[in-house]
């Protein structure tokens, strides 16, 4: 049960936020939002309030904004043939479409930047450590199986001197799994072993590598955050899980990753689940990671999403007219198809994944 609640609490709030982005900056530039939903029909509570329609839908892995004027995930052309009118989306300049677009995004990595700025001012903010003494060794890793222990100082790998920790998990990756020899101190006494690097794939410089590690951490502590120093690193975290979500797309999309990896809402629910049963601040550390890939995704061009909203007010601004209904609905329609061929890939890696 956990893990059903902690999913539609997760979803409910990203989506919440986002759509909430949409309204308030539609209604800053005289937009009429037809209905503010969170949740997808059927409808189990609305509300009408001025022109607005507050609803609550039955499905909670979602939810939408439906502003007057505009051609969205519903399909509704009801207003084709008629001529636009000061309250419709299709209306407004360019630059206020784009607004009204980019708010929900822009609301995603606030709630992210929020979210780490809140932590790190709770908990402080992890500094590593620059020397090369080991302070966690993994198990089932080549440091362990080779026997070098917490407290261990690297002092030299092969025949270069080990100045630092950089230095020598620099050294470590570059030598892939060729076997290296390492002199270490302990208790002020002197010894070396030999051992083979494990080949692990990581993120370096925007590409997928195979490098070299021997699964060791160095000393961590946590130093006390001021309310400045928190909000910069929530800065810093948000910029970091942005780009690591615009890497890891890249990666997808140039093939050096498998689409097999790709999550849908059953390995969300695993996740939410799972950072809910440790704790408060490990969930809400989720949300703002998925806030940020969610405010990446939602850039993208694709018509249905967000960017795709965008690259045809950018379209109808250069040519200064609207562009008609029907290539409207086909562009979306288009973009739904892709959309719903993800959400499918998503859904069967989740089955896949379970039964694996």
């Amino acid at each position: 049960m956990i893990y059903l609640i902690a999913t539609i609490l997760l979803l409910s709030i990203l989506v919440f936020v986002h759509e909430l982005g949409h309204f308030l900056a539609a209604k800053a530039v005289g937009i009429r939002v037809e209905t503010f939903s969170i949740g997808f029909p059927p409808t189990i509570f609305k509300r009408r309030r001025g022109d607005t329609e507050y609803a609550i839908g039955a499905i909670p892995f979602g939810g939408y904004v439906r502003l007057s004027g505009m051609i969205d995930e519903s399909m509704d052309a009801a207003y084709e043939g008629t001529d636009p009118q000061p309250w419709e989306y299709r209306s407004k300049p360019m630059f206020q479409k784009i607004f009204v677009t980019i708010a929900g995004i822009l609301m995603n990595l606030l709630l992210a930047v929020l979210i780490f700025s809140v932590m790190s001012g709770i908990q402080g903010i992890a500094v590593s450590s620059t020397e090369s003494v080991l302070e966690t060794i993994y198990e089932n890793m080549p440091a362990a199986e080779a026997g070098l222990q917490p407290g261990d100082r690297i002092v030299r790998i092969d025949e270069t001197p080990v100045e630092n920790w950089d230095a020598m998990a620099n050294y470590v990756r570059s030598a892939g799994d060729r076997e290296i020899r390492i002199a270490y101190v302990r208790d002020g006494i002197e010894a070396e072993l030999l051992l083979t690097p494990l080949l692990q794939k990581t993120i370096i410089d925007g590409k997928l590598q195979e490098v070299g590690v021997l699964g060791v951490s160095p000393e961590v502590r946590i130093e006390k955050a001021g309310f400045f120093r928190a909000i910069g690193q929530g800065f810093k975290t948000t910029g970091y899980w942005l780009n690591m979500t615009f890497v890891s797309l890249k990666l997808l999309v140039t093939g050096q990753e498998s689409f097999k990896n790709v999550g849908g809402v059953i390995f969300i629910g695993q996740l939410a689940g799972e950072s809910a049963k440790a704790g408060v601040l490990p969930f809400i550390g989720l949300i703002g990671i998925l806030s940020v890939n969610l405010a990446l995704l939602n850039i993208l061009p694709i018509p249905g999403l967000d960017g795709g909203h965008i690259i045809i007010a950018v379209a109808e601004g250069i040519m200064r007219r609207e562009m008609k209904i029907k290539t409207k609905m086909i562009i979306q329609q288009v973009g739904m198809f892709l959309l719903f061929g993800l959400i499918i890939l998503a859904v069967v890696n989740d089955i896949l994944r379970l039964f694996r």
